[in-house]
């Protein structure tokens, strides 16, 4: 089944194609706005210039009926005068080809000069008719029509030839006031319409422009929004963001889980009611603009340990304007703790290596006092007193030795020699070597073990030394007797060893110290015992435990896996 996802369109508008439409709708208006005028001017024209035909064609049939070259003077120039007085006609003039005024609607004109910029002779001849505009001084413009004016003539007849003195023209001047004005305000209200429409045009540009802008602006701040709240979610460390008025705006999950706040509780809380004392205290020291905090600080977690948190924290600041606080915060407990075991590790390696070389510088002396301990045992046999002492002085050697072999041990690599072994031998060996001492402390041993055990691969010398340890350490803890039982088991992959005496035990706040190098509670023990035990049960891959009550005794649990074949040599 194939699914088709259609991608929704959009429409994106620059900055320039708005500026461009804008421009362009512009250009449009103007050349309308100026078509409009031209074609108002050329409907005046077309309406005063027929007005003046038909003026001049009714002077000429109201004259035709008089006889003589231009009829009779007095009356054509009477015409003229009462027709002249129509409002909207300025003036009519009548002119011989010369241009000299014939008659005129102001009788003061007779006799003077009129037309002489015009080709006078040559338009007196034509029935064409012909316009200009002329100045009035009375302020308006005049619309003028004139052509040959032909009073004998009907309109439909081609004039005949006239003499030369007989020719006249006829100027008739219109008054463009009513026409100008109506054409100011047409031309007033063709501006406001074109506005009008150039500013809705441009309205509904912009306006387009700034919904896409909008939309752009309302996606980006919703990816942005989306973004920064998975950030703040999921970010590996907490985060809490104070506003202005110290209110908690932002806690993500890993400060409350931190904090120990439920979710719903740190919206619009005030800091006070919610955050321990320390991060109050930080929030309250720190500068409202600029200055960043970084420091650890200790939490009560009402566990065996208390938290420690690694805070960096800082003011925000909107065009150096305080807008708020905020903090990050980091559990660092076992990061520190881990810092802590990094220096104690170097430091006791330190220890170890100069240990190892003291114990070489000792060894050799140490043999020189053994052979003259023996020397002077065997010249003084007789003296039970000094062969005693003899017997000691051996005595403190060999402790002196084994106390030297534990600090080279531990000081050392493990290498381990695996091979198949057979747990009870080396079980019984162990115990062999302990049997006189625990006659003399009057202590009962009692070994169990399960039938058919597996062998495991170990190396059997580091595991007598293991169980060696263990029982000398039992021994220490039962100075007036007890009872050390032993038990050997398979459980699934493992052998387990149990090891329990019932001693004087172990206080329970040294437990966790028991394998620390040098940590001892008896007063001439070196403290290396358990370490080797615990760096010989890691070599094999295997564990150990210890659980004790104090004044009854203790139990070490050591468990070996039975396959090792994947185990390394460390």
């Amino acid at each position: 089944m194939t699914t088709t996802v259609r991608k929704k369109f959009r429409f994106d508008i620059s900055l320039w194609v708005a500026i461009s439409a804008i421009a362009v709708l512009a250009v449009i208006s103007a050349v309308m706005t100026f078509t409009h005028f031209q074609r108002q001017k050329e409907q005046a024209v077309e309406l005063l210039t027929e007005k003046g035909v038909v003026l001049i064609r009714s002077l000429e049939a109201g004259l035709r009926s008089q006889d003589g070259a231009g009829g009779d003077i007095f009356r054509m120039r009477k015409l003229l005068m009462e027709t002249a007085q129509q409002p909207d006609i300025d003036y009519i003039v009548l002119t011989d080809s010369r241009g000299k005024i014939i008659a005129d609607s102001d009788p003061s004109m007779v006799g003077q000069q009129y037309g002489l910029d015009l080709d006078t002779e040559k338009t007196s001849l034509s029935t064409d008719h012909k316009w200009r505009e002329t100045t009035n001084p009375g302020g308006a413009g005049t619309f003028e029509v004139y052509r040959g004016f032909f009073p004998r003539e009907r309109f439909d007849e081609k004039p005949a030839a006239v003499p030369e003195s007989g020719r006249m023209i006829i100027y008739v001047g219109f008054n463009m006031a009513t026409i100008e004005k109506a054409n100011k305000e047409d031309t007033r209200n063709t501006i406001i319409l074109a506005s009008i429409l150039l500013l809705i045009g441009s309205s509904a540009i912009v306006s387009l422009f700034l919904a896409q802008a909008y939309r752009t602006a309302r996606t980006s701040l919703s990816r942005i929004t989306v973004f920064s709240e998975a950030l703040v979610k999921n970010m590996p460390v907490g985060l809490v963001a104070l506003d202005e008025g110290g209110n908690i705006a932002i806690c993500n999950e890993k400060a409350r889980a931190i904090l120990d706040i439920a979710g719903r509780e740190a919206a619009n809380k005030q800091a006070g009611a919610l955050l321990p004392a320390p991060l109050q205290q930080i929030f309250a020291d720190l500068p409202a603009i600029g200055g960043l905090v970084e420091e650890d600080i200790q939490l009560l977690s009402g566990q065996k340990e208390n938290k420690t948190l690694e805070i960096v924290a800082a003011g925000l600041t909107a065009e150096g304007i305080p807008t708020g606080k905020i903090m990050l915060l980091r559990d660092v407990t076992a990061l520190r703790q881990l810092e802590k075991e990094v220096v104690k590790s170097r430091h006791l390696n330190s220890i170890a290596s100069l240990a190892a070389g003291v114990a070489h510088e000792i060894r050799n002396p140490l043999s020189s006092i053994k052979g003259f301990a023996v020397y002077f045992r065997e010249r003084f046999s007789g003296n039970k007193e000094d062969q005693q002492t003899a017997d000691i002085m051996i005595a403190e050697v060999e402790r002196l030795n084994r106390v030297i072999s534990q600090l080279i041990e531990f000081a050392r690599p493990l290498e381990l020699k695996r091979e198949k072994a057979c747990f009870p031998d080396l079980l019984h060996h162990a115990l062999g070597l302990i049997a006189a001492e625990a006659k003399n402390n009057s202590i009962v041993i009692t070994a169990d073990q399960a039938f058919d055990l597996p062998l495991a691969e170990v190396d059997p010398d580091k595991v007598k030394q293991v169980l060696l340890n263990l029982f000398l350490n039992s021994l220490g803890a039962m100075k007036n007797g007890g009872t050390l039982t032993i038990k050997i088991a398979p459980e699934k992959d493992q052998l387990v060893v149990t090891i329990t005496d019932t001693g004087t035990g172990i206080e329970k706040m040294d437990l966790p110290h028991i394998y620390d190098p040098y940590f001892t509670s008896k007063p001439a023990g070196t403290g290396l015992g358990l370490a080797v035990v615990q760096k010989i049960m890691e070599a094999h891959g295997g564990t150990i435990s210890v659980e004790s009550v104090i004044n009854r005794g203790t139990t070490v649990r050591l468990q070996f896996p039975v396959n090792s074949d994947s185990k390394k040599d460390i």
